[in-house]
């Protein structure tokens, strides 16, 4: 053995028993000298604590993803729909879609599209029915526009107008038009303020509308459920 390594044995013998003296004889200071030599001890608190709540965030996070799959994908008073192909004609006035009298689509209901008006339930056969849109000729229906709530009337058509706005009522591009009339869910937002003009028998201003979706590309929407 050579006078190196006998040295370091003995230096470690002497740590040791140094060690054991602090534990029998000094309690306070043995435990210090094993939180310094302890593993956990190269983490501070701040780190072991957000440690702990990164595991209690993917626990958290697992149990969402793990309920996600048995939640509805519809609120419980909504029928989800099908929109049947339109090809060739491809008209905007009217949808025809995959639910009816079976399903509990009745004749008034609203029809909507991510949470925005698309029309109304027109007819209703066993397991179909037709909905008239916001972009039928005959559709109308009272609304109100922006915070403020000025009224105004929607008349459908292939590019639906806001009539009937007082000359009074501050109206802007931007502004949202929602619901305000009997038979719709209230405040049930339509379109968005594009531009604004006088009527033509000049006793009014009127609006175009923007919109929040394709009509032509709507595949599926929601039915509220009546009463």
């Amino acid at each position: 053995m050579t006078r190196e390594r006998r040295s370091n044995i003995v230096l470690l013998c002497g740590l040791c028993i140094v060690l054991v003296l602090f534990i029998l004889f000094a309690p306070s200071y043995g435990w210090k000298f094993r939180q310094f030599f302890a593993a956990s001890n190269l983490f501070s608190p701040d780190d072991q604590n957000i440690a702990a709540e990164n595991e209690v965030l993917k626990a958290e996070l697992a149990q969402v993803q793990a309920l996600q799959s048995q939640l509805p994908t519809a609120f419980s008073n909504d029928i989800r729909a099908m929109v049947y192909s339109r090809y060739p004609f491809n008209f905007k006035n009217e949808l025809t879609v995959n639910a009816g009298l079976d399903q509990g689509v009745a004749t008034g209901s609203t029809v909507f599209f991510q949470g925005v008006l698309v029309g109304q339930v027109q007819s209703v056969s066993r397991d179909t029915a037709i909905v008239q849109t916001v972009f039928d000729n005959g559709f109308k229906m009272p609304v109100r526009i922006g915070m403020k709530g000025y009224d105004g009337l929607l008349q459908g058509s292939s590019y639906p107008i806001v009539g009937s706005i007082a000359k009074s009522s501050i109206v802007n591009a931007g502004d949202i038009v929602y619901a305000a009339g009997p038979g719709f869910p209230y405040g049930i937002p339509i379109g968005e303020i594009s531009a604004t003009s006088t009527s033509a028998d000049s006793l009014f201003e009127q609006a175009s509308l923007n919109f929040a979706y394709d009509i032509n590309s709507i595949q599926t929407v929601l039915i509220q459920k009546q009463p």
